[in-house]
C-alpha cells in the first residue's frame, strides 16, 4: 500500500511540476490533490512505521517462538557489576572505555560491595596498565575524613 500511494505521490508531483514548468501556473485544484497525497502518505507511512510494524514483529516473534523482549526496561547494580566485569575482563579497543568501566566498577567494590581491598586491585591494575590515565587520579573516591 505504502509503494503504490508513494508512486502516485511521485507521479502525480512530476506532473505538477511538468505542468507548472510547461505553463507557468498552477492549478490550485491539482495543489490540493498533491498536497492532499503527500498528506496520506506521510500518515499512513507513520501509521505502519509505529503500530502496525511493530505489532506484526511482537505478534510474529510470538508465534514463531523468537520474540526478543529487548534491553531491560530497568539495570539494578547486580546486572550493571556483571556487565562492567565483562568488559573490564574483555576489554574494547578504546582504552578510555576500558578505564571508565574499571573506575565504575572499583567504584561499586567499595561503596556497594564494602570491599576496598577489591577496589584497590582493580584501580592498581588499571594504572600499571594506564599509568599516565587522567581518569584515574582521581578513582579512590574521596579522602577518608
Amino acid at each position: 500500500m505504502r509503494a503504490v500511494l508513494g508512486g502516485a505521490l511521485i507521479v502525480a508531483t512530476l506532473i505538477l511540476l511538468i505542468l507548472f514548468f510547461d505553463s507557468g501556473s498552477l492549478d490550485t485544484r491539482f495543489v490540493a490533490l498533491v498536497g492532499a497525497l503527500w498528506i496520506l502518505w506521510g500518515v499512513f507511512h507513520d501509521v505502519v512505521g509505529f503500530i502496525v510494524q511493530p505489532l506484526a514483529n511482537l505478534l510474529g516473534g510470538a508465534l514463531t517462538g523468537t520474540v526478543d523482549a529487548g534491553p531491560p526496561l530497568t539495570i539494578d547494580i547486580d546486572r550493571e557489576t556483571a556487565m562492567l566485569e565483562r568488559l573490564v575482563a574483555d576489554p574494547p579497543p578504546v582504552p578510555h572505555r576500558e578505564i571508565l568501566a574499571g573506575v565504575r566498577l572499583a567504584e561499586i567494590y567499595r561503596t556497594h560491595q564494602h570491599d576496598p581491598s577489591k577496589s584497590a586491585a582493580l584501580l592498581a591494575r588499571l594504572r600499571a596498565k594506564y599509568p599516565d590515565a587522567p581518569e584515574l587520579r582521581h578513582a579512590d573516591g574521596p579522602p577518608p575524613a
